[in-house]
């Protein structure tokens, strides 16, 4: 049977572990957003842009909000795909250093002192983790934005 600290431990290496996965799929549609925003921008602009397109208000407002959505897809993939600083480990030789030099030698403190090293971790990359489900948020609307400002500047110059 495991004891209440295995437990504890094994509870705070999954919930780092979860985080890692977390990040790893938010990261990995940034690249779909971009092949998505660039499939909108190339399908949508002969339309836009041909036989002196776009002319009038509305045309020029929907080509207007389509590129500021193309900036905004570009940019905000961009953030979501910048290195960060995060860890989703514990470095081995500084952990048994210092529960060495804490006098952490036995069970069940090793293990609850690890738990707490992982829950640690955990909360020093939960600000980025933010950051990048909000970069992946504004870049989905922006996705959107581009496609409403395009499709209806296309609309118009037909």
């Amino acid at each position: 049977m495991v004891s209440f600290e295995e437990r504890i431990y094994e509870l705070g290496r999954g919930a780092l572990a979860d985080q890692e996965r977390q990040v790893a799929e938010v990261r990995g549609r940034g690249a779909t957003l971009l092949a998505a925003g660039a499939v909108i921008a190339s399908l949508l602009a002969k339309p836009v842009f041909h036989a002196g397109h776009p002319h009038g208000f509305w045309q020029v407002a929907g080509t207007v909000v389509g590129l500021l959505g193309c900036a905004g897809v570009l940019l905000f993939a961009v953030m979501l795909l910048r290195p960060y600083s995060l860890g989703f480990s514990v470095k081995t030789g500084a952990t048994y250093r210092a529960l060495w030099d804490q006098g952490i030698l036995e069970q069940p403190m090793v293990d609850i002192a690890l738990a707490e090293a992982f829950e640690e971790r955990r909360e020093q990359n939960a600000k980025v983790v933010k950051r990048l489900v909000w970069f992946l948020a504004l870049a989905l609307a922006s996705l959107l934005l581009e496609t409403i400002g395009l499709a209806t500047a296309a609309a118009l110059s037909s």
